[in-house]
């Protein structure tokens, strides 16, 4: 089993975001989207967990295009901003964005 380690962990007051970063062409790649898949997983467990025991936060993962990042920035978005916009949803994620399912 591999050892995943994101690019970016950014804290902020409510979150901590786990960040990874793709050249345009990867992001719907196979690989990357298994790595979506697995992420979310992985942060549905932890917000699972007691309060205390994430940190008093919320956790998210993030899936941020080279495109994404620099239109963003260019329009004066914040890093939270950023985050908030390039978050990957179960749906998204699982292709199912007009249902509930989480999987």
């Amino acid at each position: 089993m591999a050892t995943y380690h994101p690019d970016f962990i950014v804290a902020t007051a409510q979150k901590i975001y786990l960040i990874e970063t793709k050249g345009n062409d990867k992001v719907f790649d196979r690989n990357v989207q298994r790595k979506q898949r697995a992420a979310l997983q992985w942060t549905r467990r932890i917000n699972a967990l007691p309060s205390a025991a994430r940190e008093g936060r919320q956790w998210e993962y993030v899936l941020l295009s080279e495109d994404n990042f620099y239109s963003l920035l260019g329009s004066g978005a914040t890093l939270t901003d950023i985050c908030e916009v390039a978050k990957v949803s179960p749906q998204a994620a699982t292709g199912n964005l007009f249902s509930g399912a989480d999987d």
